[in-house]
């Protein structure tokens, strides 16, 4: 299933209208975890933040939390390793839920504001 969302997902980017200089899309990628007790408010924070025509906003659930034995149903691997690759190229020993990656480049605490 998530092996065809992904498709979906890059069908979809490859058949899209190109878009104008100043209308670029912010991508807004949350990093957060079902078994996160901070997460809730940043999963709302990105609802909200989702609602705006200029932001491509993803909610990227990693699987470090599942030890605690509440396995998150939505955690990939996969995100848990883009995760760590955004910490070693900002020079980051940690990482954490949950946190907000913009652009590629600004990181901060996904539930302040």
């Amino acid at each position: 299933m998530r092996n065809l969302l992904a498709g979906l997902f890059a069908a979809t980017l490859l058949f899209a209208a190109p878009v104008q200089a100043g209308d670029q899309p912010v991508v807004v990628e949350l990093f957060t975890s079902q078994g996160c007790s901070s997460c809730p408010p940043a999963d709302a924070l990105l609802t909200e933040i989702a609602r705006r025509d200029n932001v491509i906003a993803l909610a990227l659930h990693v699987d470090y939390w599942d030890y605690l034995g509440w396995p998150d149903t939505f955690a990939s691997k996969e995100f848990t390793l883009r995760q760590r690759a955004y910490a070693r190229a900002r020079h980051q020993r940690t990482i954490y839920t949950p946190q907000i990656i913009v652009q590629g480049t600004s990181s901060v605490i996904g539930h302040h504001r």
